[in-house]
């Protein structure tokens, strides 16, 4: 297998465990510069990135890569290109590198993310359909499109489709996740450039952003969004939002944001069909050149329907396995892949991330938007640390997700708060009979 595969894989599988922003921010640009001597090369795009990779995630990209290779490797991780580019002459040639690809090597999401293959159903028909007619020819009289879906089930995939399609047409594309914008926007006021943030994202002709639940508590994020959507509607141009939570969870974001995104369209993804799955585990597997017999499908669409990334992190173990073992993809590899990428053996459906915030939030007597928020209100602690530990056992969520979804925490904090609600559950009569009555209020979907 080579090397350029190998990291195409552990992306896969990082996507999964990570937020989509976070991923989106730290390693969706991320480029295999070369292998040698089991060191994965990684270019990033500036000094911050490749610090904050070394410091915070360098433990959890080697874990991924030894899942994968079956032996010890080390990734390091550099800044590339590099202010002085290297020449044709000095050009790094190693080996298990495919040439023709090193100059542009693009492993990011985008590489596959375009509207063409993305497998649409009954459940995202229409969110499909409004991205290709943007693509096609920008839509200001629908504009906001506003996508939102549970994780993993696609958002992003059209987000970047729409980039595509929008870019071989000469448009100004901006696409970046809510965390990114936020950290420019905190940037551009320490360093006194805000007139050439606010230029930036005001005149391109399609600004795309992803994760805007991340904006909830983040008041100056949100008004500069505000503003830069009426500049960029004045002038007939698009805006696309995208994010995990329903338009009513993100009331926290307030009614000036929330009647732009109403005044455009708004289109929810669901979880995909058993048919949709099993469409969507054949064109992944195509893509890798993979054999799947009807059994595989059939038993990988029963077992993994949370989301669309844990069908396509499936097929990336598989491929893997099977390019670097030689194995070939039997139900029991299935088997083996499945518990592998989703951490248990996936028997019933996940439940919605949106549900069972919505759920906790009923019974605690709060609002989603505020067990969603930054606040730190004591009222708030308990039926958030329920919420987290139910994301997590129940819809399977990662700690960086979790986090992510509720205030836009660290998954130190989600861990925390796990374990905190697992205390309470075992101590705490009345803290076990509100989380019985949210496990019911769930179960009844």
């Amino acid at each position: 297998m080579k090397a350029e595969q190998t990291w195409r894989a552990v992306l896969g599988e990082l996507e999964m465990q990570m937020s989509q922003a976070s991923f989106n921010t730290w390693l969706r640009d991320s480029k295999l510069i070369a292998f040698e001597d089991n060191v994965f090369v990684v270019g990033v795009e500036s000094g911050f990135i490749k610090d904050w990779l070394q410091g915070r995630m360098r433990n959890t990209v080697e874990r991924t890569l030894v899942g994968i290779v079956g032996q010890e490797t080390e990734v390091s991780f550099v800044v590339w290109p590099e202010s002085d580019p290297i020449g044709p002459s000095s050009k790094i040639v190693l080996p298990d590198i495919v040439e023709k690809t090193s100059p542009s090597l693009d492993v990011s999401s985008k590489r596959t993310m375009t509207l063409e293959n993305f497998v649409s159903g009954p459940e995202n028909l229409l969110a499909h359909a409004a991205s290709q007619a943007i693509s096609e020819q920008l839509n200001p009289a629908q504009s906001p499109l506003f996508i939102y879906g549970d994780v993993g089930l696609g958002k992003t995939h059209l987000l970047s489709g729409i980039k595509k399609g929008c870019d071989t047409k000469g448009f100004q594309v901006h696409m970046l996740a809510a965390e990114a914008f936020t950290n420019e926007l905190i940037s551009a006021i320490k360093t006194g450039s805000g007139s050439l943030f606010r230029d930036k994202y005001r005149s391109c002709d399609v600004l795309l952003v992803d994760d805007i639940q991340f904006f909830l508590g983040k008041k100056s994020s949100v008004e500069e969004l505000v503003h830069t959507i009426d500049q960029i509607h004045a002038r007939n141009r698009q805006i696309v939002l995208a994010s995990n939570l329903s338009l009513k969870s993100l009331s926290g974001l307030g009614r000036s944001l929330c009647s732009r995104i109403e005044a455009g369209l708004v289109v929810q993804i669901s979880k995909p069909s058993t048919e949709t799955r099993k469409k969507i585990l054949r064109s992944k597997a195509s893509s890798f050149s993979l054999d799947l017999s009807e059994d595989v499908v059939s038993y990988l669409a029963e077992s993994l329907q949370s989301n669309v990334r844990a069908l396509e992190g499936v097929i990336n173990h598989l491929s893997a396995r099977a390019r670097l073992l030689g194995q070939p993809v039997s139900l029991t590899a299935a088997r083996q892949a499945t518990e592998h990428v989703s951490g248990h053996k996936a028997s019933s459906p996940s439940m919605s991330s949106e549900h069972i915030i919505e759920a906790v939030a009923t019974e605690f007597n709060v609002t989603p938007s505020e067990l969603c928020s930054k606040s730190r209100a004591r009222r708030l602690t308990v039926p958030r640390q329920l919420a987290m530990l139910l994301l997590k056992d129940t819809a399977g969520c990662s700690l960086s997700q979790i986090g992510s979804l509720l205030g836009g925490r660290d998954h130190t904090t989600a861990r925390y708060s796990c374990e905190k609600a697992r205390v309470l559950l075992s101590s705490d009569d009345g803290f076990r009979a509100k989380a019985d009555e949210v496990i019911l209020a769930i179960n009844k979907v």
